[in-house]
């Protein structure tokens, strides 16, 4: 590991104490619980993944290191789930009647993104010799088809429904966009070029994730308003909606 990729690592903790920091002294973790979660997480990830790497895969002890690694991503993408889950209801709270009818949407999506990134799985041919990094590169751009999808479908349907978004909901969004863009970019290469670049992809890995981590900071720390994406083209009244799609239901 080179001199930037430790300089990343620790920009990353840096940002993300600042973040923590920020969170604990406004409360927002009543607000975001599980993006709280996911904060703290990743402080507690950092130096126990980075202990590991310089004293047991630096040492040759590859089971171990790869071990913990795994169990750290497993619980990172766990997380990342349930904060999409979370700007998903906190998005579409005020709107009852809709977000019945969202959580139908988000539960068939799921499944479909599933499908698709097994399919693509299973269709992709690695050119990595090691093939527990090989499996694991596949998992991994399987999960973040899905969650880029979630992303992308709750930006498309709060653009399309012009709905608020509340103060920081909107760039925690961003945030994972950004960084679950950049890691779908690095992994499907990885599977590409094989195990040479290696060290390159993962420099790009580890900026696109401190670039998203910048859009949490500013977004945490630039007191943001109510965001709602404008939508061109005909105007939906969604209030009307949500009243009509609510008397549905009670029926």
């Amino acid at each position: 590991m080179g001199i930037l990729q430790y300089s990343l690592w620790l920009s990353a903790v840096v940002l993300l104490s600042v973040i923590g920091f920020r969170i604990w002294s406004r409360h927002l973790y009543r607000d975001y619980p599980l993006f709280s979660a996911y904060i703290v997480a990743q402080l507690i990830r950092f130096p126990v993944v980075f202990y590991y790497y310089q004293y047991y895969y630096q040492l040759g002890i590859l089971k171990t290191y790869r071990h913990v690694y795994l169990y750290a991503e497993t619980l990172d993408a766990v997380l990342k789930f349930g904060v999409i889950c979370e700007l998903f209801s906190s998005l579409f709270r005020p709107y009852d009647g809709i977000r019945s009818w969202v959580s139908v949407i988000l539960r068939w999506a799921s499944v479909i993104l599933l499908l698709v990134a097994v399919l693509v799985a299973a269709a992709s041919t690695s050119y990595d010799s090691d093939t527990f990094l090989a499996r694991f590169y596949a998992m991994e751009r399987s999960v973040e088809i899905v969650q880029g999808g979630l992303l992308f479908l709750m930006f498309v349907l709060s653009s399309s429904l012009s709905l608020k978004w509340k103060p920081h909901a909107f760039g925690i969004a961003l945030g994972f966009g950004v960084v679950t863009s950049v890691n779908l970019a690095a992994f499907t290469l990885r599977a590409r070029l094989g195990v040479g670049s290696r060290d390159i992809l993962s420099l790009i890995s580890s900026a696109g994730y401190n670039c998203g981590v910048l859009v949490w900071l500013v977004t945490l720390y630039a007191g943001q308003p109510v965001r709602q994406l404008i939508r061109t083209g005909p105007h939906w009244d969604v209030e009307s909606w949500n009243r009509a799609l609510g008397d549905f239901l009670r029926r």
